[in-house]
């Protein structure tokens, strides 16, 4: 939860011809996949392309409503460079700079305009479709986004801190030992996962910070991080914290890059660590959302950034009430992207009976693994005949072993035997994050 677990895609590469398209992504745990199509759709002819979002946790939608608009903010609202470290803090880090923190409240008062005055929506951000959510769902949202604003005290350290104690039990003493061995024995293991250094991935266990800059001190708790949140009166207040503890945001943009010098090995060592991979992937992508051309990186190579070891010793106080200042709401016009619509459809959409909108609808489904268990052939009804169906692995989770992984696989080969889905590629769930399947509905 908070993050997906495999590398981000461009799902218009699973669609045929040049016409409409219909995207669905369900349970994915961000908008890699989403944004990454966005950035490439200069690469493909399609006419129009339609994306709809499912997630079942309410708190998803807020958080892919902020990461899409953020990645949307022209570039006289904000630089390329301060927006993608904005985006990666908002993204992966339980703490934030100050200035951070000041944008979210900004912007989530911005948001609560465009989540309940369609108006609003369609001159600040017209690429977003809520038609398909219900009233319950939108305000839910909304209360989300007005949590956020008001910042009333958020201490996600002290929650991180209580979740590795369960976890770990009478092992805490020794984590740090135990955090290494998760990363030499499985992640090290895996394509790409060398690029994850053993400094960054420690820190991020230690204290849910994943993305670490030279010159910055994050300081402010993340309140995008609070998923499970209870209405009391007028006042929204945070439970817990329930997301990923384990396996980190790192696989989703921090593997693999376009560019080879980001990739260099010295003294048997990555010269570049997976959060600097992470930020040149997302300054391509958001480049080339904005102006659909190929991102070439100018300039001297990135110099290694430092990795901080320890934090400083933050006391977060927890305010009971709001002591922010009034918020003048701005209201302007996002990147123009043309031809696409993301749609964001209610929880219930998937549930048994299907509904007949959705049915033989779309002509790429895209499923996250924690979904794998509820997926039956009544959601696959919902893809064309010989659409695409891609079924996300476990191969990124820290803690899976391999009778785990050959479970999984047992269960995804009686699925598609459900489904009358035909395998393109092999079933091997170590190997591949993705699986890709050919739906045949029309089966003799």
């Amino acid at each position: 939860m908070l993050w997906g677990a495999s590398p981000c895609l461009d799902l218009g590469n699973y669609g045929v011809g040049d016409g409409h398209i219909k995207i669905l992504i369900i349970s994915s745990g961000d908008t890699r996949h989403l944004l990454q199509t966005l950035a490439k759709r200069y690469t493909h002819s399609y006419s129009k392309i339609d994306i709809y979002i499912y997630e079942p946790v309410v708190e998803m939608y807020a958080r892919y409503i902020l990461q899409i608009a953020l990645a949307l903010e022209p570039i006289d609202r904000i630089s390329l460079s301060y927006k993608v470290r904005t985006w990666m803090e908002l993204y992966g880090n339980t703490l934030v700079k100050p200035n951070t923190n000041n944008y979210l409240i900004k912007k989530s008062a911005q948001l609560i305009d465009i989540i309940t005055d369609e108006s609003i929506r369609q001159k600040c951000m017209p690429v977003v479709n809520f038609n398909a959510l219900k009233y319950k769902d939108k305000d839910l949202i909304e209360n989300i986004f007005k949590y956020w604003k008001n910042n009333n005290g958020f201490n996600i350290s002290k929650m991180w801190n209580m979740r590795l104690r369960n976890y770990l039990g009478t092992r805490y003493d020794y984590r740090n030992n135990l955090f290494d061995w998760d990363l030499h024995m499985n992640l090290h293991h895996i394509d790409g996962g060398k690029r994850i250094t053993n400094q960054e991935y420690i820190y991020w266990r230690n204290t849910g910070v994943a993305y670490t800059f030279l010159e910055t001190d994050c300081t402010e708790p993340n309140y995008t991080f609070a998923l499970a949140l209870l209405n009391n009166g007028d006042k929204i207040m945070a439970m817990d914290y329930f997301g990923d503890i384990i396996n980190g945001p790192f696989p989703s943009f921090g593997l693999h890059c376009e560019d080879k010098d980001m990739l260099k090995i010295g003294n048997m060592q990555p010269l570049k660590r997976s959060v600097d991979l992470t930020e040149r992937n997302l300054t391509r992508m958001f480049y080339e959302i904005e102006n659909q051309k190929p991102y070439e990186h100018k300039g001297k190579a990135d110099n290694l950034g430092l990795i901080i070891t320890e934090l400083p010793n933050i006391e977060i106080k927890e305010l009971q009430t709001s002591t922010q200042f009034k918020i003048k709401t701005e209201h302007y016009s996002s990147i123009n992207v043309n031809n696409v619509e993301i749609n964001f459809i209610t929880r219930t959409a998937l549930n048994y009976p299907v509904h007949e909108r959705y049915k033989n609808c779309f002509d790429v489904m895209y499923c996250g693994h924690s979904f794998f268990e509820k997926m039956n052939p009544n959601i696959v009804s919902m893809i064309k005949e010989k659409g695409i169906l891609l079924m996300e692995t476990r191969k990124f989770i820290v803690n899976y072993k391999e009778k785990q992984h050959n479970e999984f696989k047992q269960k995804l080969i009686n699925f598609i035997k459900d489904c009358n889905c035909e395998p393109l590629e092999e079933i091997d769930v170590i190997k591949n994050a993705v699986i890709k399947f050919n739906v045949r509905h029309n089966v003799i």
